[in-house]
């Protein structure tokens, strides 16, 4: 008979186990299937989605890439503990996400008419709205996320995370000249090259015609000596105001400042190559590409001088903290 009790007892526990461990509960309510965003990919390594991303979007695509549907969200609300509720059947799917673009599309065009069963995920990309050679608008911060499985489950809840990378780039650049001589912004150009006009579902450049980002700010500035107090003569500089999309280790990317008047390219670097040297040393193990994602804005300082002929040369440049010091025949 107590042999008997315990079987019972145990059957019981067992079928209230299976009973709290399924999602299916009396009012038919299915699992939860919810999805996170977060964007700790920076230099902080801390997530700033809630301090800086107030709206995005989510692309959902079955396990061949065919188009599903899109959720998008945008408030206050977008905190640390903000999760998108999906309504999912069981199964694999693709998850694409954009963020920054609701507040303003005058920046960019998001190819969002997609068609349920025939578009595909290669149909969604990311454009600069321009057909121009040249870029000097001052872009919207823009995020990408995706996650390239995310499987729901029926009798478990689902839960994913979408880490974004943001994919504006700043550049602020002070060009100085040592000699007390004052500069025009109408005698210099400043330039970043590169073809990334374009970026598709996984945030990679697709094939284009390479884009000129030009200043969408350039100041001319006096800058008082306080190095030399003897020295009357004031510093002139000018300050310039770039950003670009994305930067790829694999996508060539130049930078060039031009003297307009004499017609001279004063310098003219790869600008990876450069970004790459003046890594802090407590990075000096990540990849130039982990770099390039992690870090959003540059300070770039550029002291100009004169060679011996009296020609404007470069004399050195600081990106962030790092200085490097040329002679005449580096550049």
């Amino acid at each position: 008979m107590n042999r008997l009790y315990k079987k019972i007892t145990f059957a019981l526990c067992f079928s209230l186990l299976g009973l709290f461990s399924s999602c299916i509960y009396e009012n038919e309510v299915d699992c939860p299937c919810e999805v996170r965003f977060v964007y700790d990919y920076n230099m902080e390594f801390a997530d700033a989605f809630p301090s800086q991303v107030n709206d995005v979007m989510l692309f959902i695509f079955d396990d061949d890439g065919r188009f599903i549907s899109s959720l998008q969200d945008s408030g206050p609300h977008l905190d640390a503990g903000y999760r998108m509720p999906l309504q999912l059947v069981p199964g694999h799917y693709q998850l694409v996400a954009w963020a920054g673009l609701l507040t303003d599309t005058d920046c960019y065009n998001l190819n969002c008419d997609l068609q349920r069963g025939t578009s595909t995920v290669d149909d969604l990309m990311l454009c600069l709205q321009t057909e121009e050679d040249e870029y000097d608008q001052c872009l919207t911060d823009v995020w990408h996320g995706q996650l390239a499985d995310f499987e729901v489950k029926a009798d478990a809840p689902s839960y994913a995370t979408i880490s974004l990378v943001k994919d504006v780039k700043r550049f602020r650049v002070l060009l100085q000249d040592t000699e007390g001589n004052a500069l025009s912004k109408d005698d210099y150009s400043f330039g970043i090259t590169t073809a990334n006009r374009m970026l598709d579902h996984q945030n990679e450049p697709c094939e284009c015609e390479p884009l000129v980002y030009r200043p969408h700010t350039l100041v001319e500035a006096t800058i008082s000596n306080d190095a030399a107090p003897t020295r009357a003569t004031d510093l002139h500089a000018l300050v310039a105001e770039l950003n670009t999309l994305r930067l790829t280790d694999d996508v060539p990317v130049r930078f060039t400042v031009r003297n307009e008047r004499e017609q001279q390219d004063l310098f003219d670097i790869d600008l990876q190559k450069y970004l790459n040297l003046m890594k802090l040393e407590v990075h000096a193990d990540m990849s130039l590409q982990e770099y390039l994602d992690r870090e959003s804005s540059y300070q770039v300082i550029l002291i100009m001088g004169h060679n011996n002929a009296g020609q404007e040369v470069m004399m050195s440049i600081q990106i962030n903290a790092w200085t490097l010091v040329f002679n005449q025949t580096e550049l």
